[in-house]
């Protein structure tokens, strides 16, 4: 028997179907259509990606709001000054219409590649404790290519962070996070973490209700 569970998307509420759908791009290569930036001008397009102007703190996140799917991404950290890792937010909460919101969309965040984390829920604000297991594995060069793979589920406040390095080899699991309080429907962001940090993303892709509830890529 099929099950059903409502997924947000925009501003409607749909029902999505434990048959997975075919991934499909969250950006174009030519636009950030479907993305909102915080601040303005923080984030444009080039050479295909998905590129951080280094303008300030501040996120780049969906317009839809997502409760269980598979996020894939190519990505780069180029260069800051000063330096952070690329940062990705997830369970977060969208702002309202025209408004700044909270710091890092008060969700958690994954760095990427080699696993970082913070957890930026109200009340917490912090490198979090044992709902991160940080699993390991050989130290990723932040500044090549590399693909990623996020396996999340806001449902039971789960997720799982793959990395293969170059992009095409096997990937391996970098870090998992489990904690049902904090899972919750929304937006999916990228983070400046920083002024002066430069990033670029492309290749983006999600699978809602993958049929799977396992990384794909370490296989």
């Amino acid at each position: 028997m099929k099950r059903s569970f409502p997924i947000l998307a925009g501003a409607g509420l749909l029902a999505c179907s434990l048959t997975a759908a075919p991934p499909v791009s969250l950006f174009d290569g030519k636009t950030l259509d479907g993305w909102v930036q915080i601040p303005t001008n923080s984030w444009l397009v080039k050479d295909g990606a998905m590129a951080s102007t280094g303008a300030g703190r501040g996120v780049i996140y969906t317009t839809n709001q997502y409760s269980r799917y598979r996020l894939m991404f190519t990505m780069r950290h180029v260069s800051g000054q000063p330096d952070h890792q690329a940062c990705v937010l997830i369970f977060c909460t969208q702002p309202p219409q025209g408004e700044k919101g909270r710091d890092a969309l008060a969700g958690i965040q994954f760095q990427v590649p080699n696993g970082g984390h913070w957890d930026y829920r109200p009340g917490h604000n912090n490198g979090g404790g044992s709902e991160f297991k940080t699993v390991p594995h050989e130290k990723f060069d932040p500044h090549e290519w590399c693909r990623v793979e996020l396996l999340v589920d806001a449902k039971a406040g789960k997720a799982r962070m793959a990395v293969a390095q170059p992009v095409g080899s096997k990937a391996v699991e970098v870090l998992e996070f489990d904690e049902p309080t904090a899972g919750k429907v929304g937006p999916l962001a990228w983070q400046m973490h920083n002024k002066g940090l430069f990033d670029e993303y492309k290749n983006v892709t999600i699978e809602v209700d993958p049929a799977e509830d396992e990384l794909l890529t370490v296989k």
